[in-house]
């Protein structure tokens, strides 16, 4: 029953089909039908061009402005690096001399302890 079905419509639907093409090919309203279709058909294919061509170079002008925000972007992210690495040893830097400058201090005071203390023993 479902083989019979299937045949019906399958015939049907072939039938449909062959009744547009006489339609739309024997007929001279049916000729201007396809015309127009056709002409219509032309016309969506060419706007579709067109709007294709026109997204392209909006995606292109996108495509190459996130390239230049990128490159800033890596630009500032370097600079900001060099930066803290400046700040980094500039401060290693002071430290250093902080230190150099306390260690001289203490080894000139103790120079001074030792005296004083090799005065007192001297004195003693």
């Amino acid at each position: 029953m479902k083989n019979r079905n299937g045949l019906v419509a399958f015939a049907l639907l072939g039938m449909a089909a062959g009744a547009a093409a006489y339609y739309l090919l024997s007929t001279e309203d049916g000729k201007k039908q396809l015309d127009k279709a056709n002409s219509s058909i032309k016309s969506l294919t060419k706007s579709l061009k067109e709007m294709s061509k026109k997204e392209a170079q909006k995606a292109e002008r996108f495509a190459k402005s996130a390239k230049e925000d990128l490159e800033a972007l890596k630009s500032r992210a370097k600079d900001a690096g060099k930066s803290a690495v400046n700040k980094a040893a500039n401060r290693t830097t002071e430290w250093a001399h902080k230190a150099a400058d306390t260690a001289n201090k203490i080894a000139s005071k103790t120079e001074e302890i030792a005296s004083k203390t090799k005065s007192e023993i001297s004195n003693s």
